[in-house]
């Protein structure tokens, strides 16, 4: 039976609950107040008169017996965070315990307090993991300069090599040449852009107008420079994340390209209001289409070392930019088709609906 001291805890808008001693020393819930009734969904008759192992089944409940049994032992204050089961939910809460003790020293009554602490928790969460994130990044940086712009300085060096008591013979190697310089500037400022991008990963990205068209005939020309491939893009202007449009279609072409199967492929890039601050771009092919690691990757994020690391940045850029990213079954059964979506707007379309159909009609360099 419920002390009548006890009720005054029912004016306290936190749980709090009572445990006493029994003649085995097991200490047993003798007070759950009205608000403790509110949060846990336990109706009094419920606690009264059991341990918190009879009230709370396995684990947990086991948990926090020992830690009751502890304050009676000790007869000292301590708080504890523990998961309960409350409402069909599993929620994480920090119980304060304040043993009270009677004329011979022995603790005779356990008042306790808990709170909801998950929100603390989910925030705990998210912190390590944008920690782990943050880490990553790094990683990618030093690997990055290391790994790109080195070479691509050397590459440069060639090239000048190259050009010293070069003869032309009016066989094409010096257009060769100056083709291979050019590719390399290019490839060394988008190699620049991604590593300040990333560098910039937590600064609030500024909206800018830029040339669509220009932006993938730069990334076109850096990754089939030889012009095999039929790439077509509107003539359009965005306001929006140069930056993140580049380093996303960089990947998706450069994708299409190594993956499609094929020696001449056609690849066609779309962009559409999807909504009043949000564009989404579209990138199919000709070719065999994805595979199942690069759908997974892409459809549900789950991550498997031969769906390829460039695609994962790609869905963790777009994630943190407020966008997404899916493959899609074109009307073939291949999944060839790339959609995703970024902020911003079409500032300039080639016609006057806002969706952006019709494609460049000079978008091809020569194949010889």
């Amino acid at each position: 039976m419920t002390d009548p001291s006890i009720e005054c805890f029912d004016d306290v808008a936190a749980p709090v609950f009572v445990l006493e001693p029994d003649a085995q020393k097991l200490p047993r819930y003798t007070g759950w107040n009205t608000f403790a009734e509110l949060k846990s969904g336990l109706a009094r008759e419920q606690v009264i008169g059991k341990t918190a192992r009879e009230v709370y089944a396995g684990r947990m409940g086991q948990t926090a017996f020992e830690r009751h049994m502890l304050a009676i032992e000790t007869g000292q204050s301590a708080t504890y965070e523990i998961e309960l089961p409350i409402n069909d939910q599993q929620i994480w809460v920090r119980t304060t315990l304040n043993p009270q003790k009677n004329d011979a020293g022995e603790v005779c009554r356990i008042v306790g307090t808990s709170i909801d602490i998950s929100p603390e928790q989910e925030a705990s969460r998210l912190r390590a993991s944008l920690a782990t994130a943050a880490s990553e990044t790094e990683q990618f940086i030093a690997i990055a300069a290391h790994d790109l712009r080195t070479p691509m300085r050397n590459i440069k060096i060639l090239i000048e090599m190259l050009r010293e008591d070069f003869e032309d013979h009016g066989d094409g190697k010096v257009d060769l040449i100056n083709l291979l310089e050019e590719v390399a500037i290019k490839s060394g400022g988008l190699i620049s852009d991604v590593l300040t991008h990333a560098h910039e990963a937590n600064v609030l990205p500024e909206q800018i107008p830029f040339d669509f068209g220009l932006l993938c005939q730069s990334i076109r020309d850096v990754l089939d420079p030889q012009g095999l491939h039929e790439v077509n893009w509107p003539n359009i202007v965005l306001q929006g994340d140069k930056t993140a449009f580049k380093i996303v279609l960089r990947n998706l072409l450069d994708n299409a390209i190594k993956h499609g199967g094929k020696p001449n492929m056609r690849i066609d890039i779309s962009a559409r209001q999807s909504s009043a601050n949000m564009i989404s771009v579209s990138v199919q092919d000709d070719g065999v289409g994805f595979d199942n690691p690069g759908m997974d990757l892409f459809n549900t994020g789950t991550f498997r070392p031969d769906s390829g690391y460039g695609l994962l940045g790609v869905r963790r850029l777009l994630t943190a930019r407020g966008g997404h990213i899916a493959v899609e079954k074109t009307a073939s059964g291949v999944s060839g088709a790339v959609t995703f979506s970024l902020p911003g707007i079409i500032a300039e379309a080639a016609d006057d609906t806002g969706t952006v159909a019709q494609l460049h009609p000079l978008r091809r360099r020569a194949t010889r």
